[in-house]
């Protein structure tokens, strides 16, 4: 895939000092406000990691074109994030109608899977109302994460270990210490280093908060079989 994929090269030239400075920050100021604002936990840490990124820019730091929201190889990193995306995606009715087909569906294990309660995870919220909130969430996260500290990751340390440190970062700033969250991270790093370009990670991580969406809305007994990804 390396080899196929056209790459911009990286344009950023800060190192690890500043991202990790801000980390030290902002964590411990975002968790003292969640402790007293625990339903805003979820939309309080990208909120800081955006105004973070806009402070930077603002001050002229770093650029769009440096975290890696550029135009180069548009169309082929658009359709990398569409395509992986919509796999997953694509992967819950057929799943669904596997569980149905197999007989699974009337087993002890998935008794009650549709009156599952999800508080906490949207599931209150409309499609296009949740869409604009984790188009603005992955937005955040790809400018501070990906963009900010990964490129600096890579420039210090080996890309491969660059990568699977990124991804568990990502995991671990969450304070959601699941096995999808990692493979969210760990996807959107390796794309990133694939392509120097944060939309194919972009695009990724907005369908995978739409396949949760319709995994709470549409396919409760897949978010049954899929339990140890969440």
């Amino acid at each position: 895939m390396y080899e196929i994929l056209k790459r911009t090269d990286f344009k950023g030239t800060w190192g690890l000092k500043g991202p990790f400075i801000f980390l030290a920050l902002l964590l411990p100021l975002v968790f003292i406000l969640t402790l007293s604002l625990p339903r805003w936990a979820s939309y309080l840490y990208p909120t800081a990691y955006g105004l973070t990124i806009l402070l930077l820019l603002g001050f002229k730091t770093i650029t769009w074109e440096e975290l890696g929201l550029h135009r180069e190889h548009l169309k082929q990193n658009l359709i990398l994030g569409g395509l992986t995306g919509g796999l997953i995606i694509a992967m819950l009715p057929l799943l669904d109608m596997g569980i149905q087909l197999s007989g699974m569906g009337q087993t002890e294990l998935f008794a009650g899977a549709g009156k599952r309660s999800f508080e906490g995870s949207g599931s209150n919220t409309s499609f296009a109302a949740y869409f604009v909130i984790v188009t603005g969430i992955a937005l955040a996260e790809q400018l501070f994460f990906t963009g900010y500290l990964l490129q600096g990751l890579i420039r210090k340390i080996k890309p491969v270990l660059a990568i699977y440190l990124g991804g568990l970062i990502f995991t671990l700033i969450h304070f959601d210490f699941q096995l999808g969250m990692f493979l969210l991270g760990l996807v959107a790093s390796s794309f990133y280093w694939l392509t120097g370009s944060l939309v194919a990670p972009l695009i990724f991580q907005i369908a995978c908060h739409i396949a949760g969406w319709l995994l709470i809305h549409h396919y409760p007994k897949v978010f049954t079989l899929l339990g140890f990804l969440f």
